[in-house]
């Protein structure tokens, strides 16, 4: 951290404690614990919270900003809000799965516990009361981001590697294309405002990440990066209707309120109404150099 601030760099911690945590694997799957739900109950909040609060520690003594990835849980978000209630330059994010998606999930079926191996990512999904918080972390400002944490494993040859070891499913879960659907409902819902939704997705991760300016802001000089939304535009979460390269989505037939009905790249069309009509397949990418985090 002291490297990183000399830099002007931005450390993205991924906080759990985890030696515990293996402890409690070891000892799940020696009773015979190897269900998919295990993966959550042996990494409980308190591990989340610790490792954050330890984080954050270090960034103070070490004056630098720090940023934590996909947050998931209450009393994590507590160590965020404590932090940044004293002035300090602590930012979090969370993911539509922790939002959305519960523990239970990870239960699977009756009489089909392995489907919960689609939902195993860490930090775990969480109970369902910890939904509200995570919201209302969006509202207040606590939170800074909405990300994906996009880590997608095909259900087939390769969540299989964990059937009878819950600690061998490869962790994550597809979630790059549903974001902003996903969020959208939040906006429907009341949940946040239409000006937060654009905040979390677009403008603040520009800023925080260095991009701003290029990114993140329609504005004169700016890359004219634009999604067009389309608040009435119903859609259908599901494989079918995906373009995520995996066997699966987590999400699969839930119905969102919006969807985008045109997306523009450096001010050429490239998506109509779920079509690609870019003239070019491949090669568009360009290297967006990063700034230094600024204070």
């Amino acid at each position: 951290m002291l490297r990183a601030g000399d830099l002007g760099a931005l450390i993205t911690m991924h906080a759990e404690i985890g030696l515990p945590i293996d402890v409690l694997v070891q000892r799940a799957i020696a009773e015979g614990h190897t269900a998919p739900v295990y993966h959550a109950l042996t990494r409980s909040e308190v591990a989340e919270a610790t490792g954050t609060e330890r984080a954050i520690a270090l960034a103070e003594m070490a004056k630098v900003p720090v940023y934590m990835v996909h947050l998931s849980a209450q009393r994590a978000l507590e160590r965020v809000m404590e932090a940044r209630d004293r002035g300090l330059p602590a930012y979090a994010e969370t993911c539509p799965q922790y939002l959305f998606l519960t523990e239970d999930h990870l239960r699977g079926e009756p009489g089909n516990e392995w489907k919960g191996a689609g939902y195993v990512c860490t930090p775990p999904l969480r109970p369902a009361h910890h939904h509200d918080h995570l919201w209302r972390g969006l509202r207040n400002y606590d939170l800074s981001v909405v990300a994906t944490d996009h880590c997608p494993f095909c259900m087939k040859d390769q969540k299989e590697l964990g059937r009878g070891d819950f600690s061998k499913i490869p962790n994550g879960m597809p979630g790059v294309e549903t974001r902003l659907h996903l969020l959208w409902e939040g906006v429907t819902n009341g949940k946040i405002s239409m000006n937060r939704f654009v905040e979390i997705t677009s403008t603040a991760p520009a800023k925080i990440f260095g991009m701003y300016g290029k990114k993140g802001t329609l504005a004169p000089g700016a890359d004219a990066d634009v999604v067009v939304w389309d608040p009435n535009k119903k859609f259908e979460l599901s494989k079918k209707n995906l373009h995520m390269r995996v066997d699966y989505s987590p999400f699969e037939g839930h119905t969102v309120p919006g969807s985008a009905s045109h997306v523009i790249s450096r001010g050429e069309l490239i998506v109509e109404n779920d079509k690609w009509v870019a003239k070019k397949q491949a090669g568009r990418g360009q290297f967006v150099r990063r700034g230094t985090f600024g204070l």
